[in-house]
């Protein structure tokens, strides 16, 4: 209750807020911005070239270096203004590697109706899921961007949602491993919404599990994790000022084992995220700290969680980190844009400095045949 009460008090006697990072550049494509209303068929491709290095010198992550481009064409049929299909395929090739690294056939079935979007079959997943890096980490854009199930999501004036089913490996009476899947929602509700000026109370919640009942023996520990993060988010853009946009934003993490058998080293942990950034037309600049006790996240970033992936056995109860962002990301014509940051992370447990680099380039083009228009 105290956390949460200096949380809350933080946010209140701070004057502006936002802490996570703002992806929305490299959201995925609508097709109705690329393609005409009016248009019964059309298509459109989703280009994305990266390089993101990460220097961790960190007893739960050492980094990596990812470097390549996602091509993503799709076709679209629109049967009315309500329900469509997009049909296509994901590709995927790193630089210095000869073979294409993934090549994933997508189709979605959408139906909207007023503020509500459903679909089925690939969603609009990973960035556009809009976690924090302690639910959801940067690199998943580029190792497991691919999302299929079912989703819910909507935007009106005071509230925006995002509720997924993500399933991720089936299972049959056969296979030998287990299923798995994630649950996610993704709410930020806007208590004030003015044109410069909001404050909102988001909600984001990760569930993930492995198991099943049907695959053939031996059956391995069910494993069900949860991820929680709550937070006040109070944005102020200031048009004509030197600094124009000035945001702060706390967030409570939790994380709970649910698994019977208590499968992970730790059964439950707690989190503190929060950042203040300071904007000047297209540069940025992000102060973030971290202050975690056991806290895991399946899908979060490496650094901030008290348990190392990559390196069974090792792990670091309590985490404590001071961020430097420095940031560029600017819309270089319709549908194109470049974003280039550098974080430097100073780990105040281990007392290590570590240091992200990452650049992405977005580019999206669509047509349609003009006898349909």
């Amino acid at each position: 209750m105290r956390k949460f009460l200096f949380s809350l008090l933080f946010g209140v006697i701070g004057q502006y807020s936002f802490s996570q990072l703002d992806n929305s550049l490299l959201y995925t494509p609508d097709a109705d911005s690329l393609i005409k209303k009016e248009a019964k068929i059309g298509l459109f491709v989703n280009s994305i070239s990266y390089i993101r290095n990460t220097e961790y010198h960190s007893s739960i992550d050492i980094g990596a270096t990812w470097a390549g481009t996602q091509i993503w064409p799709q076709a679209i049929y629109r049967y009315n203004d309500k329900l469509s299909f997009k049909a296509g395929l994901f590709i995927q090739k790193d630089i210095g590697n000869n073979k294409f690294r993934t090549l994933i056939p997508t189709y979605t079935l959408s139906y909207k109706l007023k503020d509500l979007k459903v679909n089925f079959g690939t969603l609009d997943g990973s960035l556009d899921h809009n976690l924090i890096e302690p639910l959801y980490a940067m690199e998943n854009f580029i190792d497991k961007r691919i999302e299929n199930g079912l989703q819910f999501k909507g935007k009106s004036k005071r509230l925006v949602y995002d509720v997924w089913l993500d399933w991720e490996k089936m299972i049959y009476r056969t296979s030998t491993s287990q299923e798995q899947f994630t649950v996610g929602v993704s709410t930020d509700f806007k208590a004030i919404a003015k044109e410069n000026f909001t404050w909102s109370f988001p909600v984001q919640i990760i569930a993930r599990h492995q198991g099943g009942e049907i695959y053939a023996h031996p059956h391995n520990n069910i494993k069900s994790q949860y991820d929680f993060a709550y937070g006040t988010h109070i944005s102020h853009k200031r048009p004509g000022k030197i600094i124009d946009k000035v945001d702060f934003q706390g967030y409570l993490t939790f994380y709970e084992d649910g698994a019977p058998s208590k499968a992970d080293s730790f059964k439950d942990g707690t989190g503190n995220y929060m950042a203040l950034t300071l904007g000047v037309k297209h540069f940025g600049v992000m102060l973030n700290y971290w202050d975690a006790h056991q806290y895991i996240a399946p899908l979060g970033e490496t650094l901030l969680a008290s348990k190392s992936r990559g390196r069974p056995g090792e792990f670091i109860q309590y985490r404590k980190m001071v961020m430097l962002r420095l940031m560029y990301e600017i819309p270089l014509w319709n549908n194109c844009a470049l974003v280039a940051r550098m974080n430097n992370n100073y780990d105040l447990a281990e007392k290590q400095y570590n240091n992200v680099i990452e650049f992405y380039f977005k580019f999206n083009i669509g047509a349609a045949p003009k006898k349909l228009n």
